[in-house]
């Protein structure tokens, strides 16, 4: 003799008077035999929930994430006892239902919707398609990228230092970052390319005078007023 196996469903019931009649017949624990009875066609996702003689279309689709279903006998302790991984959608008497999916595209028979909240539109806004990016823009924001850990700006941009300094205004007693005066000033050096432009004359910026008399072949004074474009 076979052994029944029990399977677990999301029974989500659109019509408000027939969930209203589900939920007090749970609640009193009245059985189902003789009142309700679901049915399904030859595709196993459309059929019908006929409840004291009224048949109440139904669909069945996907959920886009398992859940667990767990009881308890003593209200404290959970024993998990199964997986839920479908959810069984019911809609008014007389709705017309699209013809189901094929059994090859398994997302079409996905519900738009988990259980709860934050799995609202869960495919579109978590499992989204992965972006493509062009290969020229990859090479372009490294070059920015490297501009910047060299202390330069990338083309177009420019950086400030602003000096701040914390005051308390001695009458409400609140603090904040206010800037110094005079401390505004360019921050970094100008964006250098290896044709020789933009930087004055190499990754250091600046202008490279003569090499100080009695001084080592690698002492050099730099210019630092030049850092303009």
């Amino acid at each position: 003799m076979a052994e029944a196996v029990e399977e677990h469903f999301v029974l989500r019931v659109k019509p408000p008077a027939l969930a209203a009649k589900l939920r007090g017949w749970l609640r009193e624990q009245q059985g189902l035999d003789g009142r309700a009875e679901l049915l399904f066609e030859d595709s196993n996702r459309r059929g019908a929930l006929v409840v004291e003689g009224v048949a109440y279309p139904v669909t069945l689709e996907d959920l886009p994430a398992r859940v667990e279903s767990f009881k308890t006998l003593d209200d404290a302790n959970l024993v998990k006892i199964g997986d839920v991984g479908q959810v069984l959608i019911v809609h008014e008497p007389g709705t017309e239902l699209p013809p189901p999916p094929p059994a090859s595209d398994r997302g079409a028979a996905e519900a738009a919707d988990g259980v709860t909240p934050p799995m609202r539109r869960a495919r579109a806004r978590q499992f989204r398609p992965r972006l493509t990016v062009r290969r020229d823009s990859v090479f372009k924001y490294e070059g920015c990228l490297l501009e910047i850990m060299h202390g330069r700006a990338p083309e177009g941009w420019s950086f400030t230092d602003v000096e701040e300094e914390y005051r308390v205004d001695p009458v409400t007693g609140e603090g904040r970052w206010v800037p110094v005066a005079g401390s505004r000033r360019p921050a970094g050096r100008p964006a250098y390319d290896e044709s020789g432009g933009g930087g004055g004359g190499g990754p250091g910026g600046g202008k490279r005078k003569k090499k100080k008399k009695g001084g080592s072949e690698d002492e050099f004074d730099f210019d630092d007023g030049d850092f303009s474009d």
